[in-house]
């Protein structure tokens, strides 16, 4: 009789238990739409490509003079082949694709750099500018999820599906742009 007690009781406080728990309140966020309308984010989006776009410029210069000095090696190329030319006229051309190939091994090294440069300010650009509106962003879906006394908010991109009634990210837009 203790044993049925016991196990009684045991029973009795494990469906207590299981009453007890909460069912937990869940809500979905579109992280993409949220950064796309958070004015905040987008300003800083265009400051971060503001800085970069000069480089990415210069580097659209350096690809195209580039180009320039593989057409003329090619060109030099083909007078070194030409079997109508004179020896004196090959060697002339011999000696322009060397040069060439020096200038080509020398703009290659200046745009690697750029490159390097460019993507060293993306990423400063991320680290100072967009990172931190990034946090304001989290926060922003912690006060809302709070507010409405949700207990987990999950980005809607990791979904396959959720009904619309889920979503909160118009809310959260609504905070972070009122600040």
């Amino acid at each position: 009789m203790k044993k049925l007690t016991t196990v009684f009781l045991g029973c009795a406080f494990v469906v207590v238990g299981l009453f007890a728990q909460k069912t937990p309140v869940v809500a979905t966020v579109n992280v993409q739409r949220l950064m796309n309308d958070y004015t905040a984010f987008q300003a800083a989006m265009e400051k971060v490509k503001g800085s970069v776009a000069p480089v990415e410029d210069e580097m659209k210069k350096m690809q195209q003079t580039i180009q320039d000095i593989v057409t003329k090696g090619r060109e030099a190329e083909a007078k070194v082949q030409n079997p109508a030319l004179g020896d004196e006229a090959k060697e002339e051309a011999r000696a322009e694709v060397m040069e060439l190939q020096k200038q080509l091994q020398s703009e290659q090294v200046k745009l690697q750099q750029f490159r390097q440069q460019a993507q060293q300010l993306a990423q400063q650009g991320q680290k100072e500018e967009l990172a931190p509106l990034q946090e304001k962003a989290i926060e922003a879906v912690r006060t809302v999820a709070s507010d409405k006394g949700i207990d987990l908010v999950i980005a809607t991109n990791n979904l396959i599906y959720a009904d619309d009634s889920l979503e909160i990210t118009d809310s959260v837009i609504a905070v972070l742009n009122a600040e």
